[in-house]
């Protein structure tokens, strides 16, 4: 292959995985933006709505490998770029119960894109930048266009951006391989707890920052605002971290120092919400950290079956996220306040620690994990083996 061509290839391949990538989040931090505006949703809709992504995101993990070895990856992301389009149009034109089944189908999509995109991103900073880019995104586009039009048009978009990583997609060729069976056992169990409390605070901060700090008086724009920031504040953080991940003797150190900032911020907005919201959303943000670093941690701990470990991992971990979240959501329903369920965020924190901790320093607990999904490299695909996977 001559230079110029493996130039241009590389080119694709980058537009490819960001295009892909800048999908994976803004369903989300769209809906947590326009949340306190949405007239469909209640306090029990909205409650749902926020836990609901994560159910979907891990249900659909455990399914991408299976649908894959059926119908081959290339049309399986197409697949799911096409149903993410139908969904984010379709969730904005009724009430409640189109946006609740609208929004478990989006999420759907994008945990069959988050299960597949690593694999193609072969740790491509294209994947990460338009991971963040897309959180961002979400977060500050959407208050603006919900005040100047309406929260239908705002959360609608999304499909546009949708609709073109489709259509550039189609335009791509690639030839993938069926999924092979996985070799040996890897430890998983705290792993998976450890990423489950990770992935709740994660949503929580995505779903109820925006209503935490304007029912504490904070404008509505400075509320999307300090979304946005929280968003972007973990962008480098989803660079660094999985450097330090590799060099960090103390592992549990760096658990430590991850979990800190999401700690600082939560306890400001339990005290003081509305006496320095970017502080607390820009503590928040860093301790996304955290991760990066499980995500990471997949990857270095069974190199060989990664993408299984990946799948039970993010599909069992996302799952108990979800119910966490929906527990906070109720018991803010409950006692009309956000005192309770933030202090039940700074108790999964101290999980978060502990299982953490479990999880870099246990060697013997084995988990079985289903056939992971493999690929062929195709020729738009530079290949970056040294670099470890990041995944949703």
């Amino acid at each position: 292959m001559s230079r110029a061509t493996s130039t241009a290839t590389t080119t694709v391949s980058t537009v490819v995985i960001f295009l892909l990538a800048i999908n994976l989040r803004p369903a989300v931090t769209s809906l947590g933006a326009a949340l306190p505006d949405i007239s469909v949703a209640g306090n029990l809709v909205a409650a749902v709505l926020v836990a609901l992504p994560l159910w979907a995101i891990g249900l659909g993990g455990w399914a991408t490998p299976w649908l894959a070895n059926r119908v081959g990856t290339y049309r399986t992301v197409a697949a799911a770029l096409g149903a993410l389009v139908l969904s984010l149009g379709g969730r904005v034109l009724g009430g409640s119960a189109q946006l609740l089944i609208g929004t478990a189908l989006t999420c759907l999509a994008i945990a069959v894109l988050g299960t597949i995109l690593p694999l193609l991103a072969r740790g491509s900073a294209a994947f990460t930048f338009g991971l963040g880019l897309g959180s961002t995104a979400g977060a500050l586009v959407t208050p603006a266009v919900v005040l100047s039009s309406s929260w239908q048009v705002a959360l609608g978009l999304w499909a546009a951006v949708a609709l073109l990583a489709l259509y550039v997609w189609q335009l791509t060729p690639g030839e993938f391989a069926a999924p092979q069976p996985a070799s040996g056992t890897t430890p998983a169990f705290a792993l998976t707890i450890h990423f489950g409390l990770i992935s709740t605070v994660t949503f929580l901060v995505m779903g109820w920052l925006p209503g935490i700090l304007r029912d504490a008086g904070v404008p509505a724009t400075t509320a999307g605002g300090c979304l946005a920031l929280s968003m972007a504040m973990g962008l480098p953080m989803m660079l660094l971290v999985p450097g330090w991940t590799r060099r960090w003797r103390n592992q549990t150190l760096l658990v430590v120092a991850l979990a800190t900032p999401n700690a600082i911020g939560v306890t400001g907005l339990l005290v003081a919400p509305a006496a320095a919201p970017w502080v607390w959303a820009a503590a928040t943000g860093t301790g996304m950290g955290s991760l990066a670093f499980a995500l990471t941690t997949i990857s270095l701990r069974s190199k060989d079956s990664s993408l299984s470990l990946s799948a039970v991992v993010q599909g069992v971990g996302y799952v108990i996220a979800g119910f966490g979240v929906l527990a906070c959501g109720w018991l803010h329903t409950y006692t009309g306040a956000w005192r309770t369920p933030l202090l039940l965020v700074l108790a999964v924190l101290i999980g978060q620690v502990a299982s953490g901790h479990a999880a870099v320093t246990s060697r013997t607990l084995a988990s079985l994990v289903p056939r992971p999904l493999s690929v062929r490299r195709p020729l738009f695909v530079r290949r970056q083996d040294d670099v470890p996977e990041v995944g949703v």
